[in-house]
């Protein structure tokens, strides 16, 4: 047993030596100055105890290794800017290792607080064979000053540092229960920098995360400057269709005084938003993961103030197939207008101030009408006529029509009476003679009910051409409609290559057509095209023409 009585003080600068104490033979610090020196390693087999009075304290700007248990108290003082590890090469080998007591404090900017006494770590590695370590001791905080380096010389797959009690104590199912709180009060903005070995596999499969998170709760150190910080948090490992594991979230911050932020996950979290909510051009938000996946939870310490935006990665879970889909705060849509993406994946919205609460919400397109098609074409290269096809209708007052030059902002131009209730075909067309030549008009249909709710089509694309006997072209549907898509070519002769291509330049469809004077059309074949972005490619002996083809 190694003992430092607190009667005295010890000062121990070691350099290029190693001091062993023997398995079960624990090093215990009760009132002295342990001092590692630049250089100088220390390996305990056993437990370490800092404990005592106030004047038990370690300053290490060596590098120490410990097989067993790490002790400490309120009254414990850690300082320097040594790395401290967790692993059991040795001994212990095949359990998990625990910090207890843990004794620190945040400031801004965290670097201020190096060399200062408090009880935080400079650099602490987490090398545990079975990768896991436990911050227990009931609602302790432990930070690391500079950076955690998850499985820097072990194996395990999956590393984590458990913010809770070690079993046989059952381990909390959601974040808020986890008592105690582990922070990186390193400002930095890069991963790599305050977590050196720890890849994030961002794909939304992050049971297989090959380096480690934190399993609880989870905080960090924001420069006041802004920059984008990882919060690398979840619960328990679980299978691909459980609400567990990783559940990767980022904020991007603008200049700011949040000072210290800490999140963690939450699950069966009711996100539901009262009302219809209407969203991304006309999208009824009728799914809310909350309940059957979970929310991050955020808190603040110090500071209220600063925009920022949210990045989610959920865990794989089943979620419902929808169109569109949206980051919530609070139960409700704020941030940024209409920014919305496809998958809960990789999902981005902006324009947030202040922390709380952030889920996943999903929408098909509700219209208040059954709408079987909706097309736009040039007539005559004079103007351009609309036509759309309801099923049914059911308390629908009218169609608003509307365009726009650049696809998001649109003004009304017109509205046409609906027939308000029916169960047989209505057909349905609107001219539009406003139009200018070779330019390209965004339509869609507002479909306005009785009581004034609404909702919006899918967007279509259609142009009139030179009526000066130029070339030009004409793409529509576009997004494409079933597969189908038609280009008619004005006043070209010879012979044109067709070419489309999808977003990482692969050649899809190649045909070689004759044009004739006036008017040529082509119907492209039949393909089972992904959703996505393609490219359209229209070439003669003069020149070549790309334009952007989406298929939703």
């Amino acid at each position: 047993m190694f003992y430092l009585k607190y009667i005295f003080t010890l000062i121990l600068s070691f350099t290029f030596h190693i001091i062993f104490s023997q398995h079960n033979f624990e090093l215990y610090n009760n009132g002295a100055l342990l001092h590692l020196a630049s250089g100088s390693d220390m390996y305990v087999l056993g437990d370490i105890h800092m404990t005592g009075s106030a004047t038990t304290r370690l300053e290490n700007f060596g590098f120490i290794e410990v097989e067993g248990n790490v002790y400490g108290n309120t009254l414990f003082q850690q300082r320097g800017t040594g790395t401290f590890r967790l692993f059991n090469r040795l001994v212990n080998i095949g359990q998990a290792q625990t910090i207890y007591g843990a004794n620190s404090y945040a400031v801004r900017g965290g670097q201020a607080s190096i060399g200062v006494d408090d009880g935080s770590f400079y650099n602490l590695e987490l090398a545990n064979d079975i990768g896991t370590v436990y911050l227990s001791g009931g609602g302790n905080v432990c930070d690391v000053r500079n950076a955690v380096n998850f499985q820097p010389t072990g194996t395990p797959t999956l590393n984590r540092i458990i913010t809770a009690e070690p079993p046989p104590t059952a381990l909390p199912t959601n974040g808020s229960l986890y008592p105690s709180i582990f922070g990186i009060m390193n400002t930095s903005t890069t991963l790599t920098t305050v977590m050196p070995n720890n890849t994030i596999t961002s794909n939304g499969n992050m049971s297989n995360i090959d380096a480690g998170y934190v399993q609880g709760k989870l905080r960090r150190s924001i420069n006041a400057a802004g920059g984008n910080y990882h919060f690398v948090v979840g619960l328990e490992p679980a299978g691909t269709t459980a609400q567990r594991g990783v559940q990767l979230i980022r904020a991007d911050f603008a200049a700011n005084n949040y000072d210290v932020v800490s999140t963690y996950f939450e699950t069966g979290s009711d996100n539901t938003i009262p009302g219809t909510p209407i969203e991304c051009s006309g999208y009824t938000i009728d799914y809310f993961g909350g309940v059957d996946h979970g929310e991050w939870v955020f808190n603040q310490s110090g500071g209220n103030g600063g925009v920022y935006s949210m990045n989610v990665w959920p865990q794989d879970h089943n979620f419902p197939s929808k169109i569109i889909w949206i980051i919530t705060k609070d139960n409700a849509i704020s941030g940024t207008v209409d920014q919305c993406g496809p998958s809960p994946i990789a999902l981005v919205r902006g324009g947030f101030n202040g922390f709380s609460e952030f889920g996943v919400a999903g929408a098909d397109i509700v219209l208040p009408i059954e709408l079987l098609n909706f097309n736009v074409y040039p007539v005559n290269n004079d103007f351009i006529q609309l036509q759309w096809i309801t099923a049914s209708e059911k308390n629908t007052a009218h169609f608003g029509i509307e365009r726009s030059l650049d696809g998001i902002n649109f003004i009304g131009i017109d509205t046409e009476n609906a027939s308000g209730n029916s169960n047989i075909q209505q057909t349905y067309s609107y001219n539009d003679f406003n139009v200018q030549e070779n330019t390209l008009y965004y339509y869609r249909l507002k479909s306005v009910d009785l009581d004034g709710t609404f909702s919006y089509s899918d967007i279509r694309t259609a142009q009139i051409n030179s009526r000066n006997n130029e070339p030009s072209i004409v793409i529509y549907p576009n997004p494409i409609i079933n597969n189908q898509l038609q280009i008619d070519l004005y006043n070209y002769t010879g012979d044109v290559m067709i070419k489309l291509y999808d977003i990482l330049g692969k050649l899809i469809v190649q045909n070689k057509i004759q044009t004739e004077k006036t008017k040529t059309s082509y119907n492209m074949p039949p393909i089972n095209l992904s959703k996505g972005i393609y490219l359209l490619s229209i070439e003669n002996n003069l020149q070549t023409k790309t334009y952007k083809i989406i298929n939703k």
